[in-house]
């Protein structure tokens, strides 16, 4: 039996996830392939358009086996935590032969070399990591140039262009985590078919030139009877259209009021929170204004040596009231505990058990059972409780939308096809 790994946000699935799947299967071999998944909120400090078991559906749909949900805690992290947990999680299925991630252009080799830079981090890489930093860069920006300024100079420019594709990103930090964690899987680097990352047209998608999930997106914020979403979304389109259609979908905007009042309330309190810093948790006190929308806000918080997206997650993470944690430092090894199951597919049945016998996580397959399982003061309650306490409130802004009834995410039930 041999498995595939995938570490995905799938906001929303579309064919170029698809793509990805069947890819895998074919160049592995695999007889599966499981998907340690964002819940309700990603990486980029955002709420994800739809909820979590919306998009195991359409993962499932989609060429999926086993979706299993990458904690709230992690998925809001740092790129370098969340692949970690990522890697972590399915390293430690103990079933996981492969790690299978995509890239706009770079292949294995030349990932593989800058990895092992981060890895081994010599002096001359800190030195200039330090200067950037003193200059007022953002710590991406940072990086970047200190990685840089180790290569040749006629491969400094193909590397600092590599260094600003987020799935590039990602990929570093796969094979920094797999090598930190001694993790047994072998990478495969999957080409990206159709737009870029960042491209947000919609117009002219089709099964040969794939939209990005940002596309699609900003076509449901923008008008969801485009044309265009439904080659984006292939097969899975009704499956995300029957809840786009009700107003079940999220954007930030959706949880400002909550932010408003967490900021409110824990006014003096704000850098107990991860990823927020004295000098923010002062920045957001000073600028902060009851009446600001969300573009408002990070337009007043904008700084230079802060990207956007450490903004959002730091934002987000006030939201969800996620304090800080040692396990969730950077450098790290994240702690995971438990493999929360989202759906699976029936043939994986085989997968499952396999899993069950190599495994040292606890499998969490009916949400309930698991308060049952950490003792109350534990950082893996904490972990858990963040789970948990992160998916109602994403419900019960849902729920608020389209006019029913909230479901209580202690009584979910997992997705089977």
């Amino acid at each position: 039996m041999i498995t595939a790994g995938i570490i995905a946000e799938y906001n929303p699935f579309h064919e170029g996830h698809r793509y990805h799947i069947e890819e895998t299967k074919r160049r592995t071999g695999a007889d599966y392939v499981v998907v340690a998944m964002s819940g309700d909120y990603v990486q980029r400090g955002e709420p994800a358009i739809v909820d979590k078991y919306i998009r195991t559906r359409m993962a499932l749909e989609g060429g999926a086996d086993l979706v299993l949900e990458l904690p709230c805690a992690y998925a809001t992290a740092s790129a370098e935590h969340f692949a970690a947990a990522g890697v972590m999680l399915l390293h430690k299925l103990g079933a996981v032969d492969w790690l299978s991630f995509g890239s706009e252009w770079a292949d294995r080799e030349e990932l593989l070399e800058l990895a092992e830079i981060l890895c081994r981090e010599p002096g001359p890489y800190k030195s200039a990591l330090r200067e950037g930093l003193k200059e007022g860069l953002s710590y991406p920006a940072a990086r970047a140039r200190a990685l840089c300024s180790l290569l040749p100079d006629d491969r400094r420019e193909r590397a600092r262009r590599l260094l600003e594709e987020p799935n590039h990103i990602l990929g570093l930090e796969y094979m920094k985590a797999i090598r930190k964690t001694g993790a047994a899987m072998s990478c495969l680097v999957v080409a990206r078919q159709g737009r870029g990352y960042h491209d947000q047209d919609i117009e002219g998608a089709d099964e040969d030139n794939f939209a990005s999930a940002a596309a699609i997106r900003a076509a449901v914020v923008e008008d969801p009877s485009q044309p265009g979403l439904a080659p984006a979304l292939g097969a899975q389109y009704m499956t995300f259209m029957e809840y786009i259609d009700k107003n079940e979908y999220v954007l930030w905007e959706d949880l400002m009021p909550f932010l408003r009042y967490a900021i409110l309330y824990d006014k003096e309190m704000l850098s107990r929170y991860s990823g927020t810093d004295l000098e923010l948790a002062r920045r957001i006190n000073n600028l902060y204004r009851p009446e600001y929308s969300f573009a408002e806000l990070m337009a007043a918080l904008h700084v230079k040596n802060r990207t956007d997206t450490a903004l959002k997650r730091a934002l987000l993470r006030i939201f969800l009231q996620i304090s800080q944690q040692p396990y969730l430092n950077d450098g790290v090894i994240p702690l995971i505990p438990y493999a929360r199951v989202l759906g699976f597919r029936r043939q994986a049945a085989p997968l499952l058990r396999r899993i069950r016998e190599k495994t040292s996580l606890d499998i969490i397959q009916r949400p309930s059972l698991a308060k049952k399982t950490y003792t109350r003061y534990s950082h893996e309650m904490d972990l858990y409780r963040c789970d948990i306490n992160g998916a109602d409130l994403y419900e019960q802004i849902v729920s608020s939308k389209s006019h029913r009834k909230p479901v209580r995410e202690l009584t979910r039930e997992q997705i089977i096809l």
